[in-house]
């Protein structure tokens, strides 16, 4: 196999056939390690801006990263990388990269075949994986390529992975016999972290197993004087054991006496999972040396945290052989058990008799220190309320650890903090397996994923469905989905024997306070999406309070923060459960309670997204509702909307959405509509295709007479997303009707913009006669109505009726009117688009510098303005003149880079087009195979489209290839 093309594992490097490439400047090497770094995966333009300028970016941030991307576009293609795998996202990009192009997915191939090996049995086998695997490294990841905390986790990652199968070898080199050079390796990896007890054990089996017995037993020596100075322990057991075959006699270990105490309860049998935080707890407690250690386990109800605690308690028994106590501190109860009767009984626990406990707590408390401060106990605190419940019962110095358990997060202690969520899919597969067997697991198939999809992963349910599962024989996986489909029975569902998901969630939610309580409420309204506070704050009607409240859910784990949105507002989730159980609490409050929260969150959305509306940098051709003041919680918001409006739009796409539908079921069509409306601007914008005709449908279906102004401004919208879409008769379709509806009505504007859209279709499937007609009608319309921005728009439209019938000179006025219109109007997206016309003009008579030259200016706006949609079309635009041109290195970059934009959109015919224009680029620069792929792209997409002049065009030039 050769090298991969792609190269992170050392100095970044691209190389082609062994030959390096240059990929530029900082910025684009920077881009391309971002990418490298998540192959295959989504990379936000936030992200790189935040590498790219992590002290700030610039205004032109978005445009530079869009430059740099097409500069590394253009340097790969150039050098003969398929490009096909970087792909342009709606806020972002993706590259995929196959297994064997980069180093790091090679890496990583390689170490699960040797771990595969190893597993086998065939150590020799996995000694050449690891070996194989450990090669590709050729230094620190991204070593020549300045750092940036955005790579942290992944790096930090990465360089984990190596550090395991570093160690993992090495292991694999002990049992094969591999001596000699193994005790040199050892101990250069004991420099690094001397106090790696799995090192020393190693060195010391090493020396052993070769005869070097006086050796061997100095290493255990060492081993032993330097953890007893650094932590004030003995070691490990595997060590001691390794030192006691190496002396010849039982160590100097302290086991546990007779008077030892376990109160420990039951490990359980089938635990399974969470091996990252078992393998962090473990750590930490058996740390515990010259200062005791305190780690603390918080989670939402259900997570396991009890489950967790005792189960890593009964791991590290080994490490404190004094004993191990454990007490249930009754958190979640009714009375939450006092400290003063708690350390009575834990002094019971170390031996001290009843008569001589004091009876003040902070004397109990003196007493407990004492004793603990020469001695290494465990102390598993379960189900605590609040920290004043517990800094009491802590040892104050000496070797002894304490684990505790709660709900509520408790950074008043002097603790490491480790908060349990929910399993990931594979830990919860694993459980639910444990439970009910191989067998039904197996056999289960993809309805297994779905009973984790609706147990939401939470131990507690998925044990719980796994019971059910297990004490009826005659289910099947599927019938336990099926049953736990909808969300309002799940609950009922969820409960076997003295487990219930309910009443877990129900001792959290009884013990918050009233606010806490509503919003926690509140959020059985709202779709299981990510929310902003100010959601809360219009249910509540009381911004502080809300915000309070909000603190409290997520001190409780009832909520949880899942970062920082596009425009710096803080955004919760629920886990679905819990919200399952908040809809159930709401609709006690009743029907009438329900319906006037959910209206006002609707209401606050429509307000929000006039005024956002009201802010854009592109005009659509909609009808839309004037911006009112607001009035409620919202209010605050306004300033931040109207400086980002893109961005807002961005941040609640998906709350946007569930309103829609929530206001059609509860019959208010009316603001449904208005919502459906206002969203167009932005799907238009960011090319969100499925959301727009979802809404707009969706509204249009349940309106109850289809002949007022709403119904015709979605008409018309639905329109322009057929039009986008190909779909030309149903374009036709809505553009008409919504025109008769509008002249109906009296209402120009309406009027106007529907003619627009019929010219448009008629001008696309090259009626240019009609479109003309329509165009000037619209043009009229536009003029009574008083509406200079729709002549704006009229006058570009007629300019390209002109274009396409090749008289660049009856377009020269129409254009010049437009752009004179779209600057007096401010709309720079708008001027972005005539540019693109005034391109074609230009080009037409025979002047392509200066052609080029505005469509860059063109692709400058759009870049500035975030339109990935428009600045798709025009880089097409380029890649085909630069093509023309016999720029056939520009052009690939840029065609490339706008066939994944056109894609992502859905735009079919544009999409088949530039596969096509790609597939003649690479025939004539000698690619033919490449040209292949493009060309069977382009006839198959044709095809779809049943356009079959276009699809006998490519295909002849299939047949010249063959």
């Amino acid at each position: 196999m050769g090298e991969p093309a792609f190269g992170v594992l050392g100095a970044l490097r691209v190389r082609v056939d062994g030959a390096p490439v240059r990929i530029g400047g900082p910025k684009p090497r920077a881009v391309l390690a971002t990418l490298l770094l998540q192959p295959g995966g989504f990379v936000s333009l936030d992200l790189l801006t935040e590498v790219l300028w992590p002290g700030g970016a610039p205004r032109s941030a978005v445009a530079n990263v869009r430059t740099y991307v097409r500069t590394l576009r253009q340097a790969l293609s150039a050098a003969g990388v398929v490009t096909d795998g970087l792909r342009t996202e709606a806020s972002g990009y993706a590259f995929d990269v196959g297994p064997g192009d980069l180093d790091l997915l090679l890496f990583e191939e390689r170490l699960e075949r040797a771990r595969a090996e190893r597993e086998e049995g065939d150590d020799a086998a996995a000694l050449r994986c690891y070996e194989s695997a450990l090669g590709l490294w050729r230094g620190s990841v991204l070593q020549d390529v300045p750092s940036s905390v955005v790579w942290d986790p992944a790096i930090a990652r990465i360089e984990g992975l190596r550090s395991v199968a570093v160690d993992e070898c090495l292991e694999v080199r002990l049992r094969l016999g591999d001596y000699a050079s193994l005790v040199a390796d050892l101990r250069s990896r004991l420099t690094e972290d001397p106090l790696r007890e799995d090192l020393w054990r190693m060195v010391v089996q090493a020396l052993h197993d070769s005869g070097r017995t006086t050796e061997a037993r100095s290493a255990y020596a060492e081993a032993e004087r330097i953890i007893a100075a650094e932590l004030g322990i003995e070691p490990s057991a595997p060590l001691r054991a390794m030192g006691e075959e190496v002396n010849g006699y039982a160590g100097r270990r302290r086991t546990a006496g007779p008077g030892s105490v376990c109160q420990l309860p039951m490990d359980v049998p089938d635990f399974t999972g969470r091996a990252d935080e078992i393998a962090l707890l473990e750590r930490l407690l058996s740390a515990a040396g010259r200062q005791p250690v305190v780690a603390v386990v918080s989670g939402p109800p259900g997570s396991g945290k009890s489950t967790l605690a005792v189960h890593v308690a009964h791991r590290v028994r080994e490490s404190f052989p004094d004993g191990q106590l454990f007490v249930d501190l009754g958190g979640t109860s009714e009375h939450p058990r006092e400290p003063a009767d708690v350390l009575a009984e834990m002094l019971r626990g170390l031996g001290v008799i009843d008569s001589t406990i004091p009876a003040e707590m902070g004397e109990r408390a003196a007493l407990l220190r004492s004793r603990l401060a020469q001695r290494r106990f465990l102390i598993v605190l379960d189900d605590a309320a609040v920290s004043s419940q517990v800094r009491p019962l802590l040892p104050g110095t000496g070797g002894s650890a304490v684990l505790v358990s709660s709900r509520r997060r408790m950074p008043g202690l002097p603790a490491h903090h480790s908060p349990l969520g929910v399993m990931d899919r594979d830990d919860a597969r694993a459980l639910f397996g444990a439970i009910v067997g191989a067998d039904r697991l197996r056999r289960g198939g993809a309805d297994v994923d779905r009973v984790i999809a609706a147990c939401g992963s939470l131990p507690l349910a998925v044990r719980i469905a796994g019971a059910r599962l297990a004490n009826r024989p005659g289910w099947t996986v599927g019938a336990l989905a099926d049953s736990l489909h909808d969300e309002r029975g799940r609950l009922d569902r969820l409960q076997a024997g003295e487990m219930e998901v309910r009443a877990s969630a129900e001792l959290s939610y009884r013990q918050l306070p009233e606010p806490a309580m509503r919003v926690f409420r509140a959020f059985g309204q709202l779709a299981d999406v990510a929310v902003a506070g100010w959601t809360a704050a219009v249910v509540t009607g009381r911004t502080d309070e809300a915000s309070a409240a909000l603190e409290t859910l997520l001190d409780e784990h009832l909520v949880e923060l899942v970062g920082t949105d596009r425009v710096g507002l803080q955004r919760y989730r629920m886990h679905n459960l819990l919200r399952c159980y908040a809809r159930e609490l709401a609709e006690a409050d009743g029907r009438e309670e329900r319906n006037r929260q959910q209206l006002l969150v609707t209401d606050a959305l429509i307000g929000l997204a006039r005024t956002a509306n009201s802010a854009m940098p592109n005009r659509f051709l909609g009808v839309l509702g004037e911006p009112v003041p607001l009035t409620g919680p919202e209010a605050a918001l306004a300033e931040t909307v109207r400086a980002r409006p893109v961005e807002w739009f961005e941040s609640e796409r998906r709350l946007l959405v569930g309103a829609v539908g929530a206001a059609v079921r509860l019959g208010e069509t009316g603001r449904a509509a208005d919502l459906a409306i206002e969203m167009a601007s932005f799907f238009d914008m960011r090319g969100y295709y499925g959301d727009w005709r979802s809404t707009h449908q969706l509204v249009l279906e349940a309106m109850p007479e289809q002949s007022c102004v709403r119904a015709a401004a979605l008409l018309r919208n639905i329109g322009q997303l057929h039009l986008y879409q190909d779909r030309y008769a149903e374009a036709l379709a809505c553009f008409d009707r919504s025109r008769e509806i509008f002249a109906g009505l009296g209402h120009l504007p309406g009027e106007a913009v529907a003619a627009a859209g019929v010219g448009s279709v008629h001008r696309v499937v090259d009626d240019l006669d009609a479109a003309l007609d329509a165009f000037v009608d619209a043009l009229r319309a536009f003029g009574k109505a008083g509406d200079r921005h729709g002549e704006a728009v009229a006058h570009n439209a007629i300019a390209s009726v002109w274009l396409e019938r090749k008289d660049p000179e009856a377009a020269a006025g129409w254009l010049d009117g437009a752009l004179e219109l779209s600057r007096e109007v401010g709309d720079r997206h708008r001027e972005a688009q005539v540019r693109r016309r005034i391109a074609e003009l230009h080009e037409l008579r025979g002047e392509p510098d200066v052609a080029q030259a505005e469509l860059e200016r063109a692709l400058g706006i759009f870049d500035d303005l975030a339109d990935t949609h428009c600045a798709a079309y025009v880089q097409q635009s380029i890649g085909e003149l630069c093509l023309r041109q016999g720029n056939a290195r520009e052009a690939s970059a840029l065609l490339t880079g706008a066939l994944a934009v056109q894609q992502q959109l859905g735009d079919r015919r544009a999409e088949a087009r530039v596969a096509c224009l790609l597939g003649e680029l690479h025939h004539a620069t000698g690619r033919d195979q490449t040209a292949r792929r493009y060309f069977h792209r382009s006839l198959s997409t044709w095809r779809r489209l049943d356009a079959r002049d276009q699809a006998e065009l490519v295909d002849a030039k299939l047949r010249s290839l063959r």
